[in-house]
């Protein structure tokens, strides 16, 4: 949200009403079989599934001001399992006052959804989130800012949602507040030298034993998509320290990594994710997450693409050590006892053909497989679907 923009998006959207500048898309995901429908260890269910939603972005200029809004839904369809039909909305919202080096800020964001959340959920359960955002951001000279925000969220899940026995809202549903502050440098048009510290903590409402403090220090780089490789590069450090003396800290490398490279008629995608996540987990409060992954895709003609993709990751549990509030209940909570590692990889590769410069149609197939050492964890799909995307550059 606070990236710098290659171009005013106000003046580039596709469709102009008054004052209002407005850019929609569509997107038809996931049309065709799911082998696994809910990830089962064992006698997985399949069916036919499809997504489909619209999406708009748009800007305003009221009173010199800049506001803009990105708002979206999508319906989740399963022909045998009904009980499995959602619809999903996402909406975000930003005003800027742009001043003569001042550009003070407020943003809000609010998910309303029914699908499967993190690496570790298989169920699909509905969750609200929402947040808002206060800041300003100040521009020291022509290619340096500072930027200073700060953060409140919550997110919550229906008391009805559960998972592998553990109700979701009274292990997850907490309140979360950052203050981050950005230094940014202009090394040249196209790459922006950026080193963001986050000071945070989340506090629970019913699991206290997940209460803690963190500080994060994330250097790193923003490249714009007309540079030889483009995306975001940033690798850094973050110390995360759970309240509860049973839970240990951790301090170590955490990165966040989306960057491409093209060249002649090949693009190549990475992406790395290093950081810790919330366990529904009772004994196993959270995990070390480290998912990577490749994507290649190679452009055949003008409007024929094949693209292929393998992703791995890696869940590395912390125990909570026996105390007068935890029920020892398995063999892995106790204290000292072999931390629990999940291993997922995913494997796919697909057909896209471009109707035009904003119009894809794409058949995709995706294998998924998991491997665990807690009881009926492990599992194994493969996917066959298609899509059409409509409004966004191809």
């Amino acid at each position: 949200m606070l990236a710098q923009e290659l171009a005013d998006p106000f003046e580039t959207a596709r469709f102009r009403w008054g004052p209002i500048r407005f850019t929609p898309t569509l997107e038809i995901t996931s049309v065709g079989h799911d082998s696994n429908v809910f990830n089962e260890f064992e006698d997985p269910k399949s069916d036919f599934t499809a997504g489909v939603g619209p999406a708009v972005k748009l800007w305003m200029r009221p009173a010199r001001t800049h506001f803009s809004l990105s708002t979206g839904a999508q319906y989740l369809y399963f022909r045998k399992y009904d009980d499995q039909r959602a619809w999903n909305a996402d909406h975000e919202a930003k005003w800027e006052v742009p001043l003569a080096r001042l550009r003070p800020f407020v943003a809000g964001t609010f998910v309303n959804s029914r699908d499967r959340q993190g690496y570790e959920i298989d169920a699909r359960s509905r969750r609200r989130d929402q947040s808002y955002t206060v800041g300003a951001t100040l521009r020291v000279s022509g290619k340096t800012q500072l930027v200073g925000s700060h953060r409140r969220s919550q997110l919550r899940y229906d008391e009805r949602e559960s998972s592998f026995g553990a109700e979701l809202a009274t292990a997850l549903n907490r309140r979360a507040a950052e203050s981050t502050f950005q230094f940014r440098y202009a090394l040249t048009p196209l790459t922006t030298f950026v080193t963001t510290v986050d000071v945070g903590r989340d506090r629970f409402d019913v699991a206290r034993v997940r209460d803690s403090n963190t500080l994060t220090v994330l250097p790193g780089f923003e490249l714009k998509p007309f540079a030889l490789i483009s995306g975001t590069i940033f690798v850094g450090f973050r110390q995360f320290d759970p309240r509860d003396s049973r839970l240990p800290d951790y301090r170590g490398v955490v990165a966040a990594v989306k960057a491409k490279y093209s060249f002649s008629s090949t693009q190549l995608e990475a992406a790395v994710d290093r950081n810790v996540a919330y366990s529904f987990e009772e004994t196993q409060p959270y995990y070390a997450l480290l998912d990577y992954g490749l994507t290649v895709t190679q452009r055949v003609t003008q409007r024929w693409d094949i693209v292929g993709e393998a992703r791995l990751q890696q869940l590395a549990y912390r125990n909570l050590a026996p105390g007068p509030s935890l029920i020892v209940t398995t063999p892995q909570s106790a204290a000292g006892a072999e931390e629990r590692l999940d291993t997922g990889r995913v494997f796919g590769g697909g057909l896209g053909y471009r109707l035009n410069e904003t119009t894809r149609l794409g058949l995709n197939v995706s294998h998924a497989r998991r491997t665990s050492s807690a009881a009926r964890r492990s599992f194994e799909g493969t996917r066959v679907f298609g899509s059409i995307t409509y409004g966004t550059q191809q």
